[in-house]
């Protein structure tokens, strides 16, 4: 009998030791730490992260199309805040939101956060969104927004856009002093273009305004800003950029810094004050951080 509990014990933990050992390696680029992995609920498809500006040690995550109109209360080493009402199901639904593709989160300069259903992959919506709400409790199990803004590219003028301008998707989102920002992810060339919405008066389309167009040699997946407005940092799918925001009208226009990093398909990034960001990886879950400090000077390789 002793004999068959060791023999099956030694099964166990030889299939177990190679459970583990199948996970691939985790690579990473200098400068780029692990954190810990997402749980139950941004773990699914994360695609946006925003520090809170009303509670310590809390972001607010969210998934990508698939999910429900959920967004979930995070740490920073990635565990979840439960829902008081509602223990066994994470995060707080906003109630009357419909999650087409939810691409990014931000948070307004009163608190409020912005919700962006803007992913356009096929480059022929016309319901455009984003949801304005009042940020709640991190254990909140329901919620409602404040304000449900359309929005339209004033540039777009077929649907779908044609194979030459296929650059109508957004999947970053940030805010400086009262207004939203958006950045296109680009499928024609590797470049953003930088659109403003400054109008919140629900009942109407909104035509964003156009400010500028930058170089990024990939496309714009994620973006943050610091709550007083002088450093932005904006994501692809391999390098975090750092920009020195001097004009409001032209927040792209002082790149300073990047960080090369190695991921399977980050889709989030925010500050976690002034000196470090944290970024998300929706197909492996992993949460990563990087130090300010850590980034190259642009035009250095």
């Amino acid at each position: 009998m002793h004999r068959v509990w060791f023999a099956s014990t030694l099964v166990v933990a030889f299939f177990a030791s190679n459970l583990f050992a199948a996970d691939p390696p985790i690579d990473l680029a200098p400068g780029q730490r692990l954190v810990g992995k997402l749980g139950v609920g941004p773990a699914a498809e994360n695609s946006g992260i925003v520090r809170s500006r009303n509670h310590d040690n809390v972001f607010w995550m969210h998934n990508d199309s698939g999910d429900e109109p959920r967004i979930y209360a995070v740490r920073r080493d990635g565990s979840v805040y439960p829902s008081e009402r509602y223990p066994d199901t994470p995060g707080t639904l906003i109630g009357g939101a419909i999650n087409c593709d939810w691409e990014d989160i931000a948070v307004m300069q009163d608190g409020l956060l912005v919700v962006a259903d803007l992913g356009n992959n096929s480059n022929a919506r016309r319901d455009l969104v984003l949801y304005l709400l009042d940020e709640p409790e991190p254990t909140a199990g329901r919620t409602t927004f404040r304000k449900k803004l359309f929005v339209r590219y004033p540039e777009q003028t077929t649907y779908p856009a044609p194979e030459h301008d296929f650059n109508y998707d957004c999947e970053s989102v940030f805010t400086l002093g009262e207004n939203i920002y958006l950045l296109t992810k680009h499928r024609s060339d590797t470049a953003t273009r930088v659109y403003r919405l400054n109008d919140f008066t629900e009942g109407k389309t909104h035509e964003l305004e156009l400010l500028e167009r930058f170089e990024l040699g990939g496309q714009a997946v994620a973006a943050d800003a610091l709550p007083d407005g002088t450093r932005l940092v904006v994501a692809t799918y391999d390098t975090l950029w750092l920009f020195d925001v001097r004009d409001a009208d032209h927040p792209l226009a002082h790149p300073i810094s990047r960080l090369p990093f190695k991921g399977d398909n980050v889709e989030a990034v925010a500050f976690d004050g002034p000196d470090r960001v944290l970024f998300a990886d929706e197909a492996t879950a992993l949460l990563y951080e990087a130090d300010v400090a850590d980034f190259v000077p642009y035009g250095e390789r």
